[in-house]
């Protein structure tokens, strides 16, 4: 059986130490009876107890108040106090007293994560903005790279195959200028493989000793090259533990470029959403700079929550601890009687 002790105050609002206090459960409460079992028969001993104590008898006890044998009375009232102290103590500990302790939050180290953006031809179009797809990208891509001092960070280029244009690192001034000096129509290769430059990033993130690794994969179209479908390697980043956050950088139901449909742009963003789903991720569609600034904002957030881990709550025994000062309580006690406080018949 569990008791409880209750505060009033919000526990939102409460002291740690107030909400600890206020939690401590006992599981066997019972024990509590002999307290006042206790509180009954020291008043009965009080004043039916000590009339066949022995004693001695002075015909002057004033004289022997002068003579320094007389105690403070606060003094001599000690060591009945810590003897009910030790009592208390000893009670509590047989009802089986319990603290409850929170979950606390505590900042992990930064997490390694690869940054794809997609170079092919069609991220040249002039359309978020008066930007093109790709400078925008680029842009919400580098203000991503600053927010994340503490994590490292690497690139990837794609669009028919995939090239690692910045391994993982911490050095971000480095990966600045690199992801800078990145231009559209890197490869010769047309087209845009998403389940190659996936697997790219799993062989970087592989090797990686983080517990915490991501792939952000920005690109305008669907997979249509490449030799890997988009969710077999999504399958595979979430069997390493890779989470993978896509953004789709174009506005629904748009015709892109010629041959592109409204069609092909829906099926391009239903590949990115099971991608993320699959490896544990989210996807996010952006029709323009402030949108994909957004996007990667809200990716930063996501991935800042995460790393605040939490410790989970457990109970901890207070038992010992009061039994340990009942002990205690009853040795001082026993010194004091023995020999500050001796007290003589």
């Amino acid at each position: 059986m569990d008791f409880a002790f209750s505060g009033n105050t919000h526990s939102c609002k409460m002291d740690p130490l107030l909400r600890i206090v206020s939690g401590i459960r006992l599981d066997e409460p019972w024990w509590l009876v002999l307290l006042p079992l206790a509180v009954l028969v020291g008043v009965i001993w009080r004043f039916y107890g000590r009339k066949d104590r022995p004693g001695v008898l002075f015909p002057s006890v004033d004289a022997l108040r002068l003579a320094g044998f007389a105690a403070n009375p606060l003094v001599s009232r000690l060591p009945a106090g810590i003897r009910w102290a030790a009592l208390v103590a000893g009670v509590i500990a047989l009802s089986g007293p319990r603290a409850p302790f929170p979950p606390t939050s505590r900042d992990t180290s930064g997490i390694d994560m690869m940054l794809a953006l997609d170079v092919s031809e069609s991220m040249k179009q002039a359309d978020f903005g008066g930007k093109t797809r790709f400078s925008a990208a680029r842009e919400a891509a580098i203000k991503f790279i600053d927010n994340r001092p503490s994590d490292r960070i690497g690139l990837i280029v794609f669009s028919g195959g995939s090239f690692t244009r910045c391994p993982l690192t911490l050095d971000h001034e480095v990966l600045r200028r690199l992801t800078e000096t990145v231009t559209p129509g890197f490869f010769e290769e047309p087209g845009t493989a998403i389940g190659t430059v996936v697997l790219t990033a799993i062989n970087r993130l592989r090797a990686s000793q983080s517990k915490e690794k991501v792939l952000v994969l920005l690109t305008d179209g669907e997979n249509n090259a490449g030799e890997v479908s988009p969710v077999t390697a999504a399958r595979l980043a979430a069997h390493d533990g890779i989470r993978i956050y896509t953004v789709f950088a174009g506005k629904a139901g748009q015709l892109f470029d010629a041959g592109v449909t409204p069609a092909l742009n829906l099926k391009g963003r239903q590949e990115l959403a099971e991608v993320a789903r699959i490896s544990g991720g989210r996807q996010f569609s952006a029709g323009d700079l402030l949108g994909l600034l957004k996007a990667f904002r809200d990716i930063d957030h996501l991935e800042k929550t995460r790393l605040k881990s939490r410790t989970p709550g457990h109970a901890v025994e207070l038992y010992p601890w009061m039994l340990m000062t009942a002990v205690f309580l009853l040795v001082v006690e026993q010194a004091l009687t023995a020999t500050r406080i001796i007290r003589i018949p």
